[in-house]
């Protein structure tokens, strides 16, 4: 009897931290919710993605326990190194000794980077302090992709990681699932969440975050799980327009106003409703660095 893959999704609240120096009395410091995909079959299952801090890995690993029952979880693959997708990783190998954790060699190479000590501390240390649990030792638990055709086989079923390039950060991947029809999409989708521009800050990376979200629509899969998504929110095909329409606005924004003020200013009265302003600041800041 052929096997037949679920999906289940899991997604973690967002996180408040201390605020930065410098920060609008206006904007509250809480890290975006986030998504995690538990994919299965009979037997066997593969999680995408490892979350943040300890307490959330073990929330988490709770989560999986309770999710596959009878089913054995083998692979975590992670979409990409921002260290909010991978940090959470060390305790969830410590929760399930016999997984084996993938990445695409691109990916890889972003998570050393992101390890380095002029990269961590002031951007993960500074904010999360002791309840992150990571460190170099992480890269070699991680094995690369590349040996197998950038493919995860579940019960004979492919889960094809495609390395995209520039969306919200460099070197992102998304996860394609044919026999669901579905793309985990990592951070190259949002839904309903401010969108993260901070890196993407020319109009050269939003024309390439752009050109990965059509890449995903040509696909024309019917369930697009963002890695940061609206708790409840649908994950459906209307988040691939929505993500596009956002950068657009972003871009137009850009070149129209005078300060990341004014930017931020802008973009909530475009985008009221749409979940933590922080992330929208964070992308302000970026597009009028000094």
């Amino acid at each position: 009897m052929a096997s037949t893959l679920r999906f289940d999704v899991y997604v973690a609240p967002g996180i408040p931290f201390p605020s930065p120096e410098g920060l609008p009395h206006f904007v509250t410091p809480v890290w975006s919710p986030m998504a995690i995909t538990l994919l299965s079959g009979n037997k066997e299952a593969v999680l995408v993605d490892a979350l943040l801090t300890t307490a959330q890995a073990n929330d988490l690993a709770d989560w999986v326990e309770s999710s596959t029952a009878n089913k054995v979880l083998t692979t975590i693959y992670i979409t990409h190194g921002h260290g909010d997708h991978f940090f959470g990783l060390k305790r969830l190998l410590e929760r399930f000794p016999n997984v084996k954790a993938v990445a695409t060699a691109k990916v890889i190479e972003h998570m050393r980077y992101e390890l380095e000590p002029v990269n961590f501390q002031p951007i993960w240390t500074s904010r999360f302090g002791e309840r992150i649990d990571v460190d170099g030792d992480i890269l070699s638990r991680i094995e690369s992709l590349g040996d197998h055709d950038n493919t995860i086989l579940l019960e004979g079923h492919k889960l094809i990681a495609v390395d995209a390039g520039e969306s919200d950060t460099w070197n992102t991947t998304y996860l394609h699932v044919p026999s669901l029809n579905l793309v985990v999409a990592g951070d190259c989708v949002y839904n309903d969440v401010h969108q993260f521009l901070g890196e993407t800050n020319t109009q050269q990376g939003r024309g390439s975050w752009i050109s990965i979200v059509k890449a995903i629509a040509h696909l024309k899969p019917c369930t697009i799980i963002a890695g940061h998504k609206r708790p409840g929110a649908v994950d459906g095909f209307n988040n691939l327009a929505a993500t596009i329409k956002y950068i657009e606005d972003f871009g137009d924004l850009v070149e129209k106003t005078a300060s990341r003020e004014q930017l931020f200013e802008e973009m909530m009265k475009a985008y009221p409703n749409r979940v933590n302003p922080y992330a929208l600041w964070l992308s302000c800041q970026g597009a009028f660095k000094s």
